[in-house]
């Protein structure tokens, strides 16, 4: 029989760049008694991800082009978002 079942993992702790993830997620696994079985899918977000890979952006850093103002302006979105 097929299932699915979600687990969150909490208290995690905040991901910096250069963090391992998998020892985190195996470190919350443990913590909580559980374990990852064959065929079991892990799925983490892509925040996190990205902050571990060093690619987090300081929004106050970005400077829109002048595209990415016109879009925003259409869209009502931040233009400094638009640019990313």
């Amino acid at each position: 029989m097929r299932r699915l079942e979600l687990i969150a993992l909490p208290g995690l702790p905040m991901v910096a760049a250069g963090d391992d993830l998998a020892v985190l997620v195996e470190a919350g696994l443990a913590r909580e008694g559980l374990a990852l079985a064959p065929g079991d899918v892990l799925v983490l977000a892509q925040k996190i991800v990205s902050k571990a890979e060093g690619r987090s952006v300081a929004l106050a850093e970005v400077q829109p082009t002048p595209e990415a103002e016109a879009l925003a302006a259409r869209t009502g979105k931040d233009p400094r978002f638009v640019q990313l």
